[in-house]
Formats: structure tokens, C-alpha cells, sequence
């Protein structure tokens, strides 16, 4: 006994370890890191939150350093009364320097309003990011599943080749001792050709799904695909929800609405910054300047002032402006309520398309029990000389047929769950 089982061990040892399968999570993860989609997302709310620091830093205090050197071609001189000087200037050249700094006291709101437009922006970039991510997690999903689905397909045709292979085996036996007609042997041979050839087609349809999945997962179209058949979608909805409360979460959790809020949020508080940029703007001064001059006692001078500036006519440019970003606004503002209603919509389609699935489900598994024990009994039939040949063909087709609806009810209830979640912005 224990040598039996060494030999054993020893047998197994020497088998390749199995490819672990994928999981539609591991699948979603892989996605996110290699999608373009998502990598272009990130850097546009990368830029957002930029664009954000840079109006935070408009309220911050502005240093600048500036210096030249001047040639004349004559030096200048003062000339008081009937009395002249000589050249203010050492020579014909002189030498400046001076550093500058510049503090905001009011412009009018401008800056707050620009700070808060760059805080909606972000938030939309936010919002635009997450819309990606849940489109990229739907069709990884769409990819996972026509994976299962086409190898569902190789799978009953391969059944279907077998079980006709079979049956024409045991008809050109039969044909052979003179107990059926030529005929019943051809009918088989015929069909049997036929399956073949929907065979080659479900592998090739294998083959296609495979390198569509690899391709939107970011990888060769030629790698190893091997993934999890038992996927587990249940847990994306919450349990016992009901339509009328997907829509209303739809409406808080759908990333969509949310960005166009966002942006209808900044484009009103531009248009108020391009208001604020027609009233007064007011800003603490002060300084510290260098002047290359022989006639001054001091050559270098501290300054502090107040810096008063006010458009009073612009060709109304700021109001133009601030009509137009409101205009914008407003536009937004009814894209959103539109989506907000195509959104509640496309829940109930996605609830009522779950419920059809999951209906034609149960009628499917019902039905391929059906079809296999018809099989048996028109099989046992023919065997028996009380039935046709025909009556067994059929009977084979109604099975694939039965089995083929099966395993695509069994995939559209998966996808039918995963796009309610999408639809309710729980994916």
C-alpha cells in the first residue's frame, strides 16, 4: 500500500502544476493598471489638481528680482535757472537692481472665486476618473464573459460531435450487417460533417474572445488565457434592493451626474471671477532698488506703498465674458437633468433585462434535462426498430440547441447583473 502510493506521488510529481485561473476581480485589477482610458483620466485630474495649487497661489505674495544696465548716447544733467550740472550719470552707463514684492489685499473676489472654480474643476476630474473606471471595470466584464461564453460554445459543439460521431459509427455498423438502409448512414455522415465544421467555428469564435479580452487587458493577443468560471456578481448590489431604490442611488452614486454638477459649479464661479475682474484691485507694494548715480546721497532705496488699480470701462468685455460662462452653466446644468432621467431609464431596462435572464434561465435548465432524456428515448427507439433516423438527428440538434440556450441564459443573467450595477453606480 504505501509503495503504491509513493509511485503515485512520484507520478503526480512529474505533471505540470495547473495554470491558476482569473478571477473577474484579478481581471479588474489588472485592467485598471494598464487601461489607457484610466492612465489619460489620472492625468486629467492630475492636471486639475495643478491648476488647482495655482489659483491657491494667486492670494500668496508675489517677489520679483529685476537689474539692467543702461548706455546713453549723451549723459543727462539737471538744469535749474540759468545754473546747469554736470552728468547725473557716472559716464554715459548706469547700473539698476531692485527686488519687489507684491501682496494682495482685495481684487474684487476674484481670487476666491477662482479658487473655488479650480476646486469644482478638480471634483469634476474626480467625477470623469471614476465614470472611466466603472466603463473599463463594464467591459472587462463584456470581455470576461464572452470568454465563458465562447468556451461554453466549444463545448457543446464538441459534445454535439461526439454524440453525432457516435450515432454515425453505430449507423454504419448497423449499414454494413443490412440492418438499416444507405441512407440513414449518409443522413449521419452528413451531419456529423456539419457539426465539425460549427465546431471549427466555435473555436474560432474561442480564439477571437480570447485575444479581444488580452487586447483590452493591455496584453499580447497571443497569451495563455485561462479564467474562473464561477464568477460571483451577487455581491455588487445591495441585498433586497428594489428598482425604485437603484434609481434614487443611482442619482447620488452615478459619477456622471456628479462631474456635471462640478463643472456647472466652476463655469458659474468663472463667470463670477470675470466679474470680479471689473472691480477695483488693490494691493500692498514694497521694494528695496539699487541706482548706479554720483550725484545722489543715497543710492539705495527701501519703498512700501498701496497699489490701486480700477477698470472703469473695458468695452464690457468682463460682462460679455461672465454671460457667456453662465450661459455655459446653464447648458450643463440641463445635460445633467437629462442624464439624470436617460440614467433612471437605463436602470429600469437593466432591472428588466436581469428579470428576463434569470426567467429564461430556469426555462433553459429545465429544457436541456427535457432534451437529453428525448435523446435517450428516440435513441433507444431507432436502436430498437421503432424509430427513424431522422427522429435521432433531431433529437441531437434539439439537445445542442437546448444546451446552447443554457449557457447563453447562464451569461446574459452575469452581464445583465454587472450592467445593473453600472447603471446604478454600484460597479
Amino acid at each position: 500500500m504505501r509503495r503504491s502510493t509513493h509511485l503515485l506521488l512520484l507520478l503526480f510529481a512529474g505533471l505540470p502544476a495547473p495554470a491558476l485561473s482569473e478571477t473577474l476581480e484579478d481581471a479588474w485589477a489588472a485592467a485598471l493598471e494598464s487601461h489607457r482610458q484610466v492612465a489619460a483620466a489620472t492625468a486629467y485630474r492630475d492636471a486639475a489638481t495643478f491648476e488647482l495649487e495655482q489659483a491657491k497661489s494667486a492670494r500668496l505674495p508675489q517677489l520679483g528680482l529685476s537689474s539692467g544696465y543702461t548706455m546713453l548716447d549723451t549723459a543727462p544733467g539737471f538744469a535749474l535757472g540759468g545754473m546747469t550740472t554736470g552728468p547725473v550719470f557716472d559716464g554715459d552707463d548706469f547700473v539698476s537692481a531692485g527686488a519687489a514684492v507684491r501682496v494682495p489685499l482685495y481684487s474684487g473676489g476674484a481670487i476666491a472665486s477662482g479658487i473655488e472654480a479650480a476646486e469644482f474643476g478638480a471634483a469634476a476630474a474626480d467625477g470623469h476618473l471614476e465614470t472611466v473606471i466603472q466603463d473599463v471595470r463594464m467591459g472587462v466584464a463584456e470581455h470576461y464573459v464572452a470568454v465563458l461564453r465562447a468556451e461554453s460554445a466549444v463545448t457543446v459543439a464538441r459534445s454535439y460531435v461526439a454524440s453525432l460521431s457516435t450515432h454515425t459509427t453505430d449507423t454504419r455498423n448497423r449499414f454494413e450487417i443490412g440492418d438499416v438502409p444507405r441512407n440513414d448512414y449518409l443522413a449521419a455522415s452528413v451531419t456529423l460533417a456539419d457539426a465539425e465544421q460549427r465546431l471549427m467555428q466555435a473555436e474560432n469564435g474561442l480564439d477571437y474572445a480570447r485575444s479581444a479580452y488580452n487586447r483590452f487587458l493591455g496584453r499580447p493577443l497571443t497569451a495563455p488565457v485561462a479564467i474562473d468560471s464561477s464568477v460571483g456578481v451577487d455581491g455588487l448590489l445591495p441585498a433586497g434592493v428594489g428598482l425604485e431604490e437603484l434609481i434614487s442611488i443611482a442619482g447620488t452614486s452615478r459619477h456622471e451626474l456628479a462631474a456635471l454638477g462640478a463643472e456647472m459649479q466652476a463655469l458659474e464661479r468663472q463667470a463670477e471671477r470675470a466679474r470680479a475682474s471689473a472691480r477695483p484691485q488693490l494691493a500692498l507694494t514694497g521694494g528695496y532698488t539699487y541706482l548706479e548715480n554720483q550725484f545722489l546721497t543715497e543710492d539705495r532705496f527701501w519703498s512700501a506703498g498701496v497699489a490701486f488699480q480700477w477698470n472703469l470701462f473695458d468695452g464690457g468685455q468682463a460682462s460679455k465674458q461672465s454671460a457667456s460662462l453662465e450661459q455655459r452653466a446653464a447648458a450643463r446644468g440641463h445635460d445633467r437633468a437629462d442624464l439624470e432621467s436617460l440614467i433612471a431609464l437605463e436602470v429600469r431596462r437593466a432591472w428588466n433585462d436581469r428579470l428576463e435572464a434569470e426567467s429564461r434561465l430556469a426555462v433553459a435548465d429545465r429544457t436541456v434535462e427535457q432534451a437529453a432524456e428525448n435523446l435517450r428515448v428516440v435513441t433507444e427507439r431507432y436502436d430498437a426498430g421503432a424509430g427513424t433516423n431522422v427522429e435521432v438527428l433531431d433529437a441531437a440538434a434539439l439537445r445542442e440547441q437546448s444546451m446552447s440556450n443554457r449557457d447563453n441564459a447562464k451569461h446574459e443573467v452575469l452581464l445583465a447583473k454587472v450592467r445593473l450595477a453600472r447603471a446604478a453606480g454600484l460597479l
